[in-house]
């Protein structure tokens, strides 16, 4: 059921970011969206912080150096930082035109998001993670594939680097020449992998509204997202690295190092579980490959992980899975798998999760 993620803002901050939350507007002169001009998008960038205090400056840095972008506006949430991460935000966005910056207890990255969602006005929507680095012309190359394919969403490639990466520092380095790939009925891919996070994506803002945004019952938002925005729009690609992420050793509060790596996969199920609960009439080879894939992932996790037998309950699901794919809920059977990665391991799960 849907919870009023993207009611428009009011007059009153306060009620539109919710009681937990606060935002600080400097130099707001942002306007709803109107359209954009032919060549130059009108964007809001969204990033959240959770932590990032080391990283903010050469983030925020090159968000506000993307190149040929019209009239943009900057959200910023603090997921609840308990280091210096907002000040270090607010220092960061002195004397720049519509920045917007929510402050929130910690939710997690996918209910981050969605406020940031919420709260924008722009018909387009560039993400970036806390630590991520956009190359200067991240946003205009996507918005061009987006434009020339006309879909809803464009994606690129990313790389890994060391956090002392001159990379880092957003160099504006040759692009590809490879020219822009449509991927048609995004969701048989996305069965497979996430395909993207949510840095390589610039995304129509009624496409992403549409979608619903995060998923906020699974705790790290890109799979979901993935899923969601599958269902709504095909997708492009734009086959450069338009950014670049820190190794996860470099920044140890990066939501794929949590749980020791388990936070991940217990997600990628647990999104897969609540897609096929929010959309009971879908194809049955789809659903059957999605209850196919969790069982997988859950037993081949015991099997290297705890050294699971053929005896454990997480091989008898997988096989169950695999002779009798339509017996039985498939929602309560993949949500189920969620809880192979959960003994001890620190998962986080939010409180609006199922189960």
């Amino acid at each position: 059921m849907k919870t009023g993620l993207f009611d428009s803002l009011t007059t009153e901050v306060t009620n539109a970011v919710g009681p937990d939350k606060s935002v600080h507007l400097q130099h707001s002169n942002s306007k709803p969206c109107e359209g954009i001009g032919p060549l130059k998008p009108d964007v809001s960038f969204v990033a959240t912080f959770y932590n990032k205090e080391d990283f903010i400056p050469n983030v925020l840095s090159a968000i506000f150096a993307q190149k040929d972008v019209g009239d943009c506006e900057y959200i910023f949430i603090d997921d609840g930082s308990t280091d210096n991460s907002l000040a270090v935000l607010e220092e960061c966005s002195n004397n720049r035109d519509n920045v917007k910056i929510i402050t929130q207890k910690n939710a997690g990255p996918a209910i981050a998001t969605n406020v940031g969602i919420d709260a924008a006005t722009r018909p387009f929507i560039k993400f970036c993670d806390g630590d991520d680095i956009l190359h200067p012309r991240a946003t205009i190359e996507l918005y061009k594939a987006l434009k020339q394919f006309d879909v809803g969403l464009a994606w690129s490639l990313g790389e890994v680097v060391s956090a002392n990466s001159e990379k880092m520092d957003a160099p504006d380095l040759p692009l590809s020449d490879e020219k822009p790939q449509l991927l048609a009925n995004p969701i048989e891919r996305a069965l497979k992998l996430a395909i993207f996070n949510l840095t390589c994506v610039l995304a129509k803002t009624e496409t992403v509204r549409a979608a619903g945004g995060c998923d906020p019952r699974v705790f790290i938002q890109d799979y979901s997202f993935t899923l969601r925005l599958a269902n709504q729009t095909d997708f492009v690609l734009v086959p450069s690295i338009l950014n670049w992420c820190p190794t996860v050793e470099k920044t140890n509060n990066r939501a794929s190092a949590l749980a020791g790596g388990s936070q991940v996969l217990h997600d990628l199920n647990a999104a897969l579980a609540y897609f096929i609960y929010d959309h009971p009439n879908m194809d049955t080879n789809v659903r059957t490959k999605m209850l196919q894939r969790a069982t997988s992932r859950a037993w081949t996790w015991v099997k290297r992980q705890e050294n699971a037998t053929v005896f454990s309950k997480e091989f008898c699901r997988y096989l169950n899975a695999k002779i009798f794919p339509n017996i039985g809920s498939a929602f309560d059977r993949t949500l189920a798998t969620c809880a192979s990665f959960r003994p001890d391991r620190g998962v986080r799960i939010p409180p609006t999760a199922k189960g």
